[in-house]
């Protein structure tokens, strides 16, 4: 089975009101099977991360709102023990704070998750600005995408490799700004659904909010050719109007 690739189609329907995207290059190899477009599963969004004072009304408003979810197999399948499953953190920043935010993310892994980042299995990073158009951070000067992760407070925390905003190796968002973080993940037990993979979202000093999703993954090994070939889409590029580069 080859590697998952990233596919931007705009005709697909925003998962509630979110969607920042990008596209990583696809595998061109022949392909006698049908490509298995992979679905996401999300948990419920917190639309209540972290409070500003509106730089124009002077008014408190929520800074960030955002959601999880992992990946599963058409048409309702889970993934299997051992093999490659993606979660993503999709964010929207509906504050205006006037400078922005530098928006710190960590995650954590229920028992029995693990990360399962390879040149086969890259995380992707991509953000999608006010104009909009999508913006690739894996190939951005000033962030990058990490592949490993340092030990936080809250799990492994998400470093912009190439610096970040300020330096900070946070991740600059601002009024009607989106980011979507795509990271691989493997299960080495059955996952149920009650154990949840766990996003901290750090928009502004002491201001913390957390969403969450359980994966599900089975113990049997499911049968798929090997030229059956995955793609992942961006929900960032499912939002209206759709982002130029999607």
């Amino acid at each position: 089975m080859s590697s998952p690739s990233l596919l931007c189609p705009a005709v697909l329907a925003a998962l509630f009101l979110f969607a920042p995207a990008e596209a990583a290059q696809l595998r061109m190899a022949p392909q006698p099977e049908p490509n298995l477009l992979l679905k996401w599963y999300d948990g419920v969004p917190n639309f209540n991360i972290g409070n500003n004072l509106n730089c124009i009304t002077q008014a408190f408003e929520t800074t960030v709102s955002g959601y999880a979810g992992f990946t599963y197999l058409p048409p309702s399948r889970t993934h299997a023990v051992g093999e490659v499953f993606y979660t993503h953190l999709v964010l929207g920043h509906p504050g205006n704070p006037c400078t922005g935010s530098a928006v710190g993310i960590e995650i954590s892994l229920p028992p029995g998750v693990q990360f399962a980042n390879s040149t086969d299995n890259p995380a992707f990073c991509f953000a999608r600005n006010a104009q909009p158009a999508l913006i690739n951070l894996g190939t951005d000067p000033d962030y990058g995408c990490p592949q490993t992760y340092p030990v936080s407070a809250n799990g492994y925390r998400l470093i912009a490799p190439r610096g970040g905003i300020g330096g900070s190796g946070a991740w600059g968002m601002a009024q009607g700004f989106w980011i979507e973080m795509l990271i691989p993940l493997v299960a080495t037990t059955p996952q149920l659904g009650n154990n949840q993979i766990v996003w901290t979202v750090n928009p502004s000093l002491g201001q913390f909010g957390q969403v969450g999703v359980g994966p599900q993954i089975n113990s049997d090994v499911l049968f798929r050719t090997s030229n059956e070939d995955q793609m992942l889409t961006l929900t960032l590029c499912t939002l209206t109007p759709v982002a130029a580069g999607c």
